[in-house]
């Protein structure tokens, strides 16, 4: 299995809520960052897979997403970096974001090691409390 495949096939597992699916196929010792100011919720550094279920749980909780749309995957050497974009809303205030994102995932051994989203965190804070300065990671 190609880690492109591996990435597709975590994208599908998300897709239909299978989050333990997910988690099998991160390395213990993961490195998983989503970047953001405090007001959203599930931003932050995670590092392990038990802190990554937290993260899971803590989007589920606050957030809902559309499906992911996913344009394109990029693989060179044991990264593979997913293009797209999404639309959701805030739970507490029912205001929807929308965004373009990327996301790195550093694999070895079949294992995610490593993942980093870059998307737009102001729109995404503004669905959640406006704006903030503060930044978590």
């Amino acid at each position: 299995m190609t880690n492109t495949q591996t990435v597709k096939g975590i994208y599908e597992a998300y897709g239909r809520g299978d989050i333990a699916a997910v988690l099998n196929n991160l390395a213990d010792n993961v490195d998983w960052f989503v970047p953001g100011p405090n007001t959203i919720p599930y931003a932050g550094r995670y590092r392990s897979r038990a802190e990554v279920a937290g993260f899971f749980q803590k989007l589920a909780e606050t957030t809902e997403l559309d499906p992911l749309k996913i344009e394109q995957y990029v693989e060179q050497g044991d990264v593979v970096v997913a293009l797209g974009s999404y639309t959701g809303r805030s739970k507490s205030r029912q205001k929807q974001f929308q965004s373009r994102w990327a996301m790195a995932f550093t694999l070895r051994d079949g294992k995610i090691t490593r993942f980093e989203e870059h998307t737009d965190t102001a729109a995404i804070a503004s669905a959640y409390a406006g704006t903030t300065t503060a930044a978590r990671g």
